[in-house]
């Protein structure tokens, strides 16, 4: 449309702005414009002999921010709280065994992660040791985060998979760990697998409402993770540092093919959750035979 003034409209805009970021789009391949008030709208106008290269520019400025659509929010998965209770209720199971000795049996000496006994083919003290704790304190600190991070887990990867996640990315840590661990040298406790909960909620694709926030999670969610990690790893010379590093880098690793994933609920949920529970049963039980 011509102005009054001679220049070609090639964009209209209620507000000013939009007009002056396509102004500058102009000015740097060559093109003067000028931002003119208009009928209840600001006019981006060129001189006639430009008004089609103006034209395709401006066309190019805006395929190349024209909003993306964001992929829809990853389902949250219920069954959370009972998988959490169950968590507290094995370590509460394992922990009244092994204080009492029940059946006259060294749990702690059978279970804890001891690596000169795992590289010999012990194989299951990376798992049991998941389960054993030094103290009450000990037990409360890890059964409490431990519900708190996995249940997260289980919210966004499924009640079943989430824990099962957590136990294959924790016994992985503990097996790593194990390898090189000194003579002498062992560690128990769930803080492991806490820290692999953790690594997996920091690759979660959390939901944003914008682009802009949407870019910031993406590092964000990882950076408060490894804010929490130095804040809750780290300790006394008793803590084992290692041990919740590696835990939540292999829960991260772990995690990494399923943040993206749409899990099903139901049946699979179930089988995985049998299956996690299925495994510590079983570690515990070759560590009863072995014992």
């Amino acid at each position: 449309m011509d102005t009054e003034t001679g220049w070609i409209e090639v964009f209209r805009s209620r507000a000013r702005g939009p007009c002056e970021e396509r102004a500058l789009t102009l000015l740097a391949v060559g093109i003067q414009s000028a931002v003119l008030p208009g009928d209840n709208a600001f006019l981006l106008c060129v001189d006639p002999e430009n008004a089609a290269r103006a034209l395709a520019e401006v066309a190019r400025f805006q395929a190349d921010n024209r909003p993306r659509p964001s992929p829809a929010p990853a389902r949250l998965h219920g069954g959370a709280l009972g998988s959490a209770a169950a968590y507290v209720l094995v370590l509460f199971v394992v922990a009244v065994a092994s204080s009492r000795s029940l059946g006259r049996f060294d749990w702690v000496g059978a279970g804890i992660l001891d690596g000169a006994r795992l590289r010999s083919g012990d194989w299951w003290r990376a798992i049991t040791a998941l389960t054993l704790h030094a103290d009450l304190a000990h037990l409360a600190a890890n059964a409490g985060f431990g519900a708190l991070f996995g249940g997260l887990a289980a919210r966004v990867y499924g009640a079943g998979t989430g824990w099962l996640l957590v136990l294959i990315a924790a016994t992985f840590a503990n097996l790593a760990n194990g390898a090189w661990m000194a003579k002498g040298q062992a560690s128990l406790g769930a803080s492991t697998a806490v820290f692999a909960a953790l690594g997996a909620l920091s690759v979660h694709r959390w939901p944003a409402a914008t682009r802009l926030a949407r870019a910031g999670l993406r590092g964000g969610s990882v950076v408060a993770a490894l804010v929490l990690l130095a804040l809750l790893g780290t300790g006394d010379a008793h803590t084992d540092i290692l041990a919740h590093a590696l835990g939540f880098a292999s829960g991260a690793l772990f995690a990494l093919p399923l943040r993206l994933r749409s899990l099903p609920e139901g049946r699979l949920q179930r089988i995985a959750a049998a299956l996690a529970l299925g495994i510590v049963a079983v570690a515990w039980a070759a560590a009863l035979v072995a014992g």
